[in-house]
């Protein structure tokens, strides 16, 4: 039995804890949020009846000595969690992005590294059918080799709450699935990157909702 402690129960926690029901061999046997009543809440939500219930992730991990550490915090969040989980000798799966800046990215895989712990993003788009047979497709060869990969992304979400506070939301939160899914299907890693990124006058979010990329993906494949 793998022990897990969720922190950040918010919205997207719920997707977190309907997954975590169809997997034998897990507890959820923690839920962490700045606002513990919400954590409370979530863990009467789901049935969670045995599950320490906190504010401070420190001191639940402390109490309970998990196994892993589920990360749903928000992405400014991001590296002060990953290196309380590290520090208890945790093993981390987080939300997407790794961190909002390269230094905490730096920093969270150089914890990940000298606790010897697993540390996973999720990305789920890339398992999606319909992405995975364009990538059965391509590998086929019915088109030959693939050198350049489009994608414009138009939506206008409300989402409401942090993300139309944060800085490079587009970039941080939302593009990120798309680059992703691209990547996968021509079986490509970035090699570099030159990006445009502006605040369009109508938009209602703060900064970052609108980017212009184009990425290296390495042996002649261009992602734009």
């Amino acid at each position: 039995m793998i022990n897990a402690v969720l922190v950040g129960c918010g919205a997207m926690s719920k997707a977190w804890l309907d997954a975590a029901q169809q997997v034998d061999g897990l507890a959820i046997v923690g839920l962490v949020d700045l606002d513990a009543d919400r954590a409370r809440a979530r863990a009467q939500e789901y049935g969670l009846t045995n599950a320490v219930i906190g504010s401070n992730l420190d001191a639940v991990l402390d109490q309970i000595k998990p196994q892993a550490v589920f990360d749903v915090v928000v992405p400014a969040a991001r590296r002060a969690v990953a290196l309380s989980a590290f520090a208890h000798n945790c093993h981390l799966l987080t939300e997407k992005p790794l961190a909002d800046s390269p230094e905490n990215a730096r920093a969270i895989v150089e914890a990940a590294r000298r606790a010897g712990r697993i540390h996973a993003v999720v990305q789920n788009r890339r398992y999606v059918a319909n992405v995975r047979r364009i990538r059965r497709f391509l590998d086929s060869g019915a088109i030959g080799a693939p050198t350049s990969i489009h994608a414009d992304f138009f939506v206008a979400p409300h989402f409401g709450g942090f993300r139309e506070e944060m800085a490079h939301v587009l970039l941080l939160d939302m593009a990120i699935h798309t680059f992703d899914a691209a990547r996968y299907m021509v079986n490509g890693e970035p090699a570099g990157v030159y990006c445009q990124e502006w605040e369009p006058a109508s938009s209602w979010y703060r900064q970052g909702s609108s980017a212009s990329a184009v990425f290296d993906l390495g042996d002649g494949k261009v992602f734009t």
